[in-house]
């Protein structure tokens, strides 16, 4: 496999949130097909597999993460043709919106400001409360769980709120299909889209982005205001006072501080309203 394979890297600075403990491997492919080996290498000797991208939805335990961590910040190509745009897995969002901007392509501005990869980002349905990730979206090459690479198309795919449906499978590129407009029109619904961001969100401290899917027909950071828990602490983890679903680190939390917190919280909504409230951040090793 070209590429890199490294035993016991600490994983917390890859994190947003820059809590939790290392991987017992991590896998850094080359390219797609290297990926596709590492895929079937874990597979046939039935080693635990996790896909780190951005890492802004990860939540690690302190003592670490068994297995190998693969991640795909190599695959980070675009590629235009005509309207459409293919873009790698390891692409951040921030990279492939202005990469389209600059091409005079719209359509990606409602995934403005979210800190993601493209593989993460389709893995999850990412979005916002202007659209989510599979709403232009057109195919993928994923890695499926025996090791090959295969595409799929639209409406191959099950995406639904923050899960694009895709079961075990690997994202390693995806293609949009976007309308031409002009740049400037673009940048400007980029900093209107900012700025609303940046007014109702805590983008500049760490965190895991929200923490919980919103329950049907209801918000989970309302729930969790209206419980009382903003500013809420566990050691060095505290419910945002800008976004009640958001927790930040202060700089000392741990996972462990996380998780305490997010107990909490789910015993607070569940006694006021009784509502459970289900995680939207991954959890691994724990």
């Amino acid at each position: 496999m070209r590429g890199a394979v490294r035993a016991n890297v600490s994983l917390a600075p890859l994190l947003h949130l820059r809590v939790g403990g290392p991987a017992q491997w991590l896998v850094e492919p080359y390219g797609e097909e290297d990926a596709a080996l590492a895929v079937r290498v874990c597979r046939d000797n039935d080693v635990p597999l996790h896909v780190l991208g951005g890492g802004s939805n990860v939540l690690i335990a302190d003592s670490g993460v068994r297995g190998a961590v693969l991640q795909l910040g190599n695959l980070n190509r675009m590629v235009r043709d005509g309207t459409r745009i293919t873009a790698g897995a390891g692409v951040t969002l921030a990279s492939l919106l202005r990469g389209t901007k600059e091409l005079g392509l719209a359509g990606l501005e409602v995934l403005t400001g979210i800190p993601a990869q493209v593989g993460g980002a389709v893995a999850m349905n990412a979005g916002t409360r202007e659209g989510e990730t599979f709403d232009t979206l057109v195919a993928l090459a994923v890695v499926g769980d025996d090791g090959t690479i295969q595409q799929l198309s639209r409406e191959q795919c099950r995406p639904v709120y923050r899960d694009g449906g895709l079961d075990a499978a690997i994202v390693l590129s995806a293609t949009w299909q976007l309308r031409p407009d002009d740049p400037k029109a673009i940048f400007e619904r980029f900093a209107a889209a900012m700025k609303r961001r940046n007014a109702t969100q805590p983008v500049a401290q760490r965190s895991v982005g929200c923490v919980f899917r919103n329950p049907p027909g209801d918000a989970a950071g309302r729930l969790i205001e209206a419980a009382g828990c903003k500013t809420l602490r566990k050691g060095g983890i505290e419910v945002s006072g800008l976004h009640a679903n958001y927790f930040v680190n202060s700089g000392t939390g741990t996972t462990a501080d996380f998780l305490a917190l997010m107990a909490e919280v789910e015993q607070r909504v569940q006694s006021e309203f009784g509502v459970h409230l289900e995680p939207e951040v991954k959890l691994w090793g724990l």
